[in-house]
């Protein structure tokens, strides 16, 4: 069973907000002069969120939630960003929120991450803040409740909101700190983006104000420019608290109170700060070339952005707006599933950054040499859906699909996460939800306003309004970006358009729906052998066939349940080392359905129900894994789709051609960054060479078959082993039965795995006279350092934990080194390989971006906090800091069906995950400062550290500056 710790870098302390988003803020943030969106709104507010203003204007939000239990978050968010900039202060936003960690009044510099790491809050994943165009945002996530934690996070947020010393000397060190986080973010995609802005919001300045400012200004901006700024916009009236978790709300406003009441600004307040508005000139060409970007075309319209109450009326509006999108959006991907699409994926979007323009685009991306057919493929579905509309067939799919999502947000609103990752969560939505000046409302009353508005809309209205926003496609903007070098690229732009609008468009056929007819799988499988397990509040269910079935009900997500299905031995059982064939294995697998059903017919077959797979292939695991998500309702389609899978799998030459193309288009832009270079070679030079890792060229890509895949996973899927876990609101008689009722009815399967004992070494590279060096062809001021060390196997599970602890130690050592005393890179990060497949291997590593002439410094630079660690360098102090987030993570943990999904998915085989869940909070208590330097000593040998350079190419291999028209 996979064991595996990854990467560790601390999250970003700054964002750029570029969004693309379907969703974007309804009136400017810069209009909040005082109140709530709800006041005076048509729309009901979420009963859960208390809302406030205390005297000095700073308003607050807060809301009780435990989910899980005994955590909470606190935000706040400041109402200024790099648009409130002056020439002279580029980047100081950003750069300021840097300083709110430098030291204030009442805390020494260096000490505040520190100090709260000590309370268990990790460096990056609890500690984080953010810098946009109009907000800075702070972020406290607390892995328990208590007074003196809670005491101690007002108090920090009270000292970064008014106490900030700006010390002149850790401005200068902050600097070097900045200009590396630029230089690491400068990547040939970032300058398209960046490209793609400026011609979308042409004549308003804003790509002038990227949050992340200029070298000029970040080296030079003296400390009354911060003094100036600090003070003009960090004041109570521009800022907004937001308390959410696992605390009564009359504790959480009393704390904002006691925190913040007397908080007072004795400054002016400054003036708004104005941009131009955009240039909206119809029927403008745009051009971007790079060698090393993947090549998009845009086709679009701006309209002049409106500012509007978020209300009843507005809702409406987008909620029709968004149906038309929707059903556009299924026709482009349906296209692309059938093998019908001149481009690999198309989609439309809204785009409204800042509220400075409102543009509506659609977008493609294509192989190079396609852009032309990709365009007129875009431009023509646009003009099918203006001219002909939509079928109701088509609309009823949407109205199901959104119905489901919002039954399902009802369903879960008593255990949605207080905060999170990917998945939604609250201390994000309600900030945001501020910041876009819209209003907060509960689930329940958001499915009732659906069903209100699906019951009053016809296909006419959702028509009518997409034909309105899509006013002027007779003369849209088109934007290319690409690795095609045109001579002429408005003239050929804008005939490739001609061309297209030549060519007469039709509605579409009317598709008959299916009914799915994986149903009946043989007589009810029998169950064999059960068994409790009380350390885990779970159960292990064999059946007559040998299918096992791992099963844990919870009440963390509500009406909620996962399920994964692990076949046969995975990428262990390859028949050869080849890592191209596990990827166009696993693409196979996943994007062609079923017999009789594509992956397109199959999602508009099951709209409007929770029912969705994914097909994982993953390197270093010993199964086939098919997961999904569900609920109880939707359980039985669930598995019948899951053994669909095993039983029925599809291998179609058209996934097989898609999967190709991409590639195409992928490969040429490989080697654009020196961290996508480092995934190219360094997996496969950690390992000797072992060909299962890493990649080789574009043509390697291409020689695998059907044949070959077929060959390999037929026998797997046929009689492979099978385990499935169920995790989640559902009961265990339910659970069986379904079970017994799918893969339980299956013919016997193996009761084992074969050993593939070729196929479980890996060798760890002796050290090189010299660093292997790697290139890349992107930005010529980029390099990453990664300095690997051999590290004991994952057989010991006790070891895991050490060396989990000890990577924490290490990261934050590096964090201290590199970071802050060098300024020598942004983020340092520390990762851990260790997999219980792998006898005798295993390795910890430090990976460093940094400056091509800094790379031998930084190399030193790491080997010697390595030996510093080696030698014992690690106080308690250090030792309890890098343990306390671990050891505060478990109650959290425990309350997570994603976790038991990983500890019970080879319970009833090799039971690792279990056996590592019995010993984990016993072995971390006990863990001592005397077990990590013993381990540290034994893993830090310098003679062992292998080093790998990734640097820029000469530079006459290197990209030329790129090519710009139109913006």
């Amino acid at each position: 069973m996979l064991q595996m710790f990854r990467l560790q870098f601390p999250a970003a302390l700054f964002a750029v907000f570029i969004l693309l988003a379907t969703m974007p803020a309804l009136a400017s943030s810069e209009g909040q002069k005082g109140g709530f969106a709800h006041d005076g709104s048509d729309l009901e507010p979420d009963s859960r969120v208390v809302y406030g203003t205390l005297e000095n204007g700073l308003r607050y939000a807060v809301m009780k939630n435990s989910t899980p239990t005994g955590v909470a978050a606190l935000r706040m968010r400041v109402a200024t960003g790099s648009l409130n900039e002056t020439e002279k202060q580029r980047g100081i936003a950003h750069f300021l929120e840097h300083m709110a960690f430098n030291g204030s009044k009442n805390v020494a510099e260096g000490e505040m991450i520190k100090r709260l790491e000590r309370y268990g809050l990790s460096f990056g994943a609890d500690t984080n803040a953010s810098t946009g165009f109009s907000q800075t945002t702070y972020k406290l996530n607390l892995p328990s409740i208590g007074e003196e934690i809670l005491n101690e996070a007002f108090f920090l947020m009270r000292e970064t909101a008014e106490n900030l010393t700006l010390d002149k000397d850790a401005i200068e060190r902050e600097r070097g700190i900045i200009a590396s986080e630029k230089r690491s973010r400068d990547s040939v995609n970032f300058r398209a983006l960046v490209a793609n802005l400026g011609f979308l919001t042409e004549g308003s300045g804003l790509v002038d104000r990227l949050p992340i400012g200029t070298n000029e200004t970040i080296a030079s901006m003296p400390r009354s420019e911060f003094v100036k700024y600090y003070r003009a916009y960090y004041r109570p009236e521009n800022t907004f608290i937001a308390f959410i978790g696992d605390v009564e709300t009359d504790l959480a406003i009393k704390k904002i109170e006691t925190y913040f009441g007397n908080w007072r600004s004795a400054f002016s307040p400054p003036p708004a700060s104005e941009t131009p508005p955009v240039n909206i000139i119809p029927g403008r060409i745009g051009y971007h070339q790079n060698d090393e970007i993947l090549t998009t075309v845009s086709l679009g319209i701006l309209h002049p952005y409106q500012e509007r109450p978020d209300n009843l009326a507005r809702r409406k509006e987008g909620f029709l707006r968004a149906l038309g999108a929707q059903i556009v959006n299924r026709r482009l991907d349906r296209k692309v599933d059938a093998g019908d699409a001149p481009y690999l994926d198309a989609s439309i979007i809204r785009f409204a950054p800042e509220d400075k323009v409102d543009a509506w685009i659609i977008r493609m991306r294509s192989n190079p040499e396609n852009w032309r057919e990709a365009l007129a493929g875009g431009d023509q579905e646009i003009r099918r859906a203006f001219t002909y509309g939509f079928s109701q067939t088509e609309l009823d799919e949407a109205l199901a699909r959104w119905r489901k999502r919002l039954q399902v947000a009802v369903d879960r609103k008593d255990t949605r996460k207080t905060y999170a990752g990917l998945e939604y969560n609250y201390a994000k939505e309600l900030v945001d939800s501020f910041a876009n000046e819209r209003v907060f409302t509960a689930p329940e009353t958001d499915l009732e306003r659906f069903e209100k508005f699906a019951a009053e809309i016809s296909l006419a209205d959702v028509e009518r309004v997409f034909r309105e926003r899509w006013t002027g496609i007779e003369k849209p903007f088109v934007y290319l970006a690409t690795d095609q070098k045109l001579d002429n690229p408005e003239a050929e732009i804008g005939s490739a358009l001609i061309a297209s609008r030549k060519i007469a468009v039709s509605p579409l056929e009317s598709e008959q729906r299916k009914k799915f007819a994986y149903t009946n799988f043989g007589k009810r499988g029998l169950v064999t052998r059960e068994a409790y397990l009380p350390d885990a509040d779970a159960y292990t269910v064999t059946f007559a066939n040998n299918v096992r079935l791992n099963f844990k009900q919870t009440d963390f997500d509500r009406d909620t349940i996962g399920v994964r299905v692990r076949v046969g031995s995975g990428f262990i059982s390859m028949p050869q080392k080849d890592e191209s064939l596990r990827r166009l294995a696993e693409n196979l697998l996943n994007g062609s359905g079923v017999e009789g059903y594509s992956a397109d017919e199959l999602r508009t077959l099951f709209a409007g129900k929770r029912v969705g797979t994914r097909v994982r292939l993953r390197p270093n695991n010993d199964a086939l894994e098919i997961v999904g998500g569900t609920n109880r309702e939707n359980l039985p389609d669930q598995l019948n789709l899951m053994t669909a899978h095993v039983t029925a799998p599809a291998y179609r030459e058209q996934t097989v051609r898609r999967y190709h193309d991409k590639i195409k288009a992928w490969y040429p832009t490989h080697d654009a960054t020196p961290l996508r270079v480092a995934d190219k070679e360094l997996p496969r030079m950690i390992r000797s060479g072992d060909r299962r890792y890493g990649y080789d060229s574009l043509e390697s890509f291409l020689l695998p078959e059907i044949a070959d895949v077929r060959d390999w996973m037929g026998p797997q899927l046929e009689n492979g082993l099978i385990e499935i876990t169920i995790v989640g609101d559902v009961d265990r008689a339910t659970a069986i039965a379904e079970v017994a009722r799918t893969f339980g009815a299956l013919r016997r399967r193996a009761d084992s795995k074969d050993a593939f004992l070729d196929m479980r070494k890996l060798e760890f590279p002796a050290q090189p006279a010299e660093p292997f060096t790697y290139y890349h062809q992107g930005n010529q001021d980029q390099a990453v350092v990664r300095i690997y060390w051999p590290t004991p196997d994952a057989s010991d599970p006790v070891n895991i934990f050490k060396m989990q602890v000890l990577r924490s130690v290490f990261r934050n050592q590096l964090t201290a080194v590199l970071r802050e005393e060098m300024a020598a890179t942004y983020s340092p990060g520390a990762g851990l390989f260790a997999n219980d497949l792998f006898e005798d291997y295993g390795y910890l590593f430090a990976s460093v971006t940094a400056a091509p002439e800094n790379v031998d410094a930084v190399h030193q630079a790491i080997l010697d906090v390595g030996k510093g660690l080696a030698d014992g360098a690690i106080d308690q102090d250090i030792f309890g800091r890098a343990l306390k987030p671990i050891m505060d993570d478990i109650n959290s943990t425990l309350e997570n069906n994603g976790y038991w999904l990983n500890i019970l998915g080879d319970a009833q085989t090799d039971a690792t995950g279990l056996a590592r869940h019995r010993i984990r909070e016993n072995i971390l208590r006990n863990m001592t400062v005397d077990d990590i330097k013993v381990l540290a000593a034994q893993i830090f040998d310098t003679q062992a550290a292998v080093t790998a350079y990734v640097l820029p190419a000469p530079p006459e291999e290197a990209q030329t500056d790129p090519v710009r028209v139109g913006g």
